[in-house]
């Protein structure tokens, strides 16, 4: 519908391939996890084809907030996923912050003025000089955004990453 990656093109095939070469050259990389705040209400409220409007306005959004060479996929549902390479930590949390102040425009799209249609995001940091799996990165992104819907909706939380801090601590002793 989207035009975007699946959940399996994008999980199995163009990470996989992006990973080998950020490895190679010491790059970093950011996973967003995008996930749509209240959408059920949109299409409970408006029907479905005002929902997939929305969707068509997250995807443009997203497509505006990345660069060519950056990776967009439909997760499924109201769920998306960014993967830029070779972006800081700093420059990946601006960016999440700045998706998160445009997503007030999907207001318009509400089911209902007390739950706006909003953006949670959670954001991992692949560090290519840690062993982390892409399991591991995707679960920390996952856990991220379970933690923004736990302590309230329409925000980014930059996941912590455990291997890299500790891989760090046995290089500086």
């Amino acid at each position: 519908m989207t035009g975007l990656l699946n959940r399996r093109a994008f999980f199995e095939e163009e990470i996989p391939r992006r990973i080998p070469r950020l490895a190679h050259n010491k790059n970093t990389a950011s996973l967003f996890y995008v996930d749509m705040d209240n959408f059920k209400l949109v299409n409970d409220a408006h029907g479905h084809q005002k929902g997939d409007e929305a969707i068509y306005f997250l995807r443009d959004m997203l497509l505006k907030y990345s660069r060519p060479g950056d990776v967009i996929a439909r997760l499924g549902g109201d769920e998306f996923a960014m993967w830029l390479d070779r972006i800081s930590p700093e420059v990946a949390e601006m960016r999440a912050q700045d998706l998160i102040e445009s997503s007030r425009s999907l207001q318009k799209f509400s089911g209902n003025d007390q739950n706006p249609l909003s953006l949670s995001i959670g954001v991992a940091i692949y560090d290519a000089t840690t062993d982390e799996q892409l399991e591991q990165l995707v679960a920390r992104a996952d856990a991220a955004i379970y933690e923004i819907k736990n302590k309230g909706k329409g925000r980014c939380i930059m996941a912590s990453n455990q291997l890299a801090s500790s891989t760090n601590a046995k290089t500086n002793k």
